[in-house]
């Protein structure tokens, strides 16, 4: 059966990609970690990412990019500088947030297999802007010490003034963070050094599935369509990421390529690794739904908050739900600045 997304809107990615076998219906809860609670489930998951090893083992496309700090001259670590800009986010509370934040980048790092980057960056690279960098784990795992980021909170959506250009500039999870898109592209494109790289990762707010169970999903359906909705009456839509790369190409950038991942919602997969995956996603959605939906929903929808937690109470048991074979897409897209400007 072809890939398939819940919604209206033409789906930009059609059925080539590798489905996602699910496992055995008498395999799905033999590790029992559904019986524990949410909050006990999700404190054991996040510890466990202190001692994670990663490795790769989701099948892409492209070569893996080599690590910075294999590629990157001992020497030039004085130099190495990153670099943040804040853009405003939907995650009110600030230790949720700073939980959340972990969580995703250790879904990134597994995806990745503890990659920091897929930009085939040259040696020597050592001016980096990180935009939108949360918690900074990024800038800091790229910058190897502290003292080599320089840390700053300012709108990246305003006009860029820097004195000097970069020449890898990075952003990740922006969706529903940025007005304009296109332009945000475009400046990051005009602070490059020619032949410099620009790298944009995102999970987009979607459902998508394999099977004929993404319908059984009613929940979480509306819950994505609301976001969606909500996000582009206030200006910054969510599930946009499925446009990067046009909008990279668009805006001058060469060599542009596009990785696209599934991810599980929860452990459903019979892949160890998937199922991995998905429980560290189950665990971080359960996690941020309030904080995604009651600013958004009551503010820009009109909801009560009476409303918003009867639809959560069905999410919350769909996301719990292994028999539903459903997933996020987790996108990588690159582009090189010409070497010509």
């Amino acid at each position: 059966m072809a890939e398939q997304s819940s919604t209206a809107r033409s789906d930009p990615h059609p059925s080539y990609q590798p489905h996602i076998v699910p496992e055995d219906d008498h395999e799905l809860y033999d590790d029992d970690s559904d019986g524990a609670s949410i909050e006990s489930s999700t404190a054991s998951l996040s510890s466990s990412i202190m001692n994670y090893r990663y490795g790769h083992y989701l099948d892409s496309k492209c070569a893996p990019a080599s690590n910075l700090q294999a590629d990157m001259n001992p020497m030039m670590n004085e130099s190495k500088i990153g670099w943040t800009w804040y853009a405003s986010l939907w995650l009110p509370a600030v230790i949720q947030a700073v939980s959340y934040c972990c969580q995703h980048h250790h879904i990134w790092s597994m995806i990745t297999g503890g990659d920091l980057y897929r930009a085939p960056l040259p040696p020597g690279v050592s001016k980096i802007l990180d935009l939108g960098t949360g918690t900074g784990s990024w800038a800091i795992d790229v910058a190897e010490l502290p003292p080599n980021c320089k840390f700053e909170i300012d709108d990246f959506e305003s006009p860029w003034n820097f004195t000097q250009p970069f020449d890898f500039v990075h952003v990740r999870n922006i969706e529903g963070s940025v007005k304009d898109y296109p332009r945000l592209f475009k400046q990051a494109l005009a602070n490059l050094e020619p032949g410099g790289w620009f790298e944009v990762a995102d999970s987009t707010v979607g459902l998508f599935g394999d099977d004929d169970t993404i319908e059984k999903a009613t929940s979480l359906s509306e819950w994505r369509d609301r976001l969606i909705e909500a996000s582009g009456k206030f200006g910054k839509p969510m599930g946009v990421s499925h446009n990067y790369k046009q909008w990279m190409i668009d805006a001058g950038f060469e060599n542009v390529t596009e990785e696209l991942y599934k991810v599980p919602f929860s452990p459903w997969a019979k892949d160890r690794k998937l199922k991995e995956l998905g429980r560290y996603q189950q665990a971080m959605m359960l996690e941020a739904l309030e904080a995604y939906s009651l600013a958004l929903f009551t503010r820009v929808l009109g909801w009560n908050v009476a409303r918003i937690q009867l639809l959560l109470v069905g999410v919350r048991k769909e996301l719990m739900d292994r028999s539903l074979h459903i997933y996020s897409r987790y996108y990588i897209v690159y582009g090189q600045k010409p070497k010509a400007s």
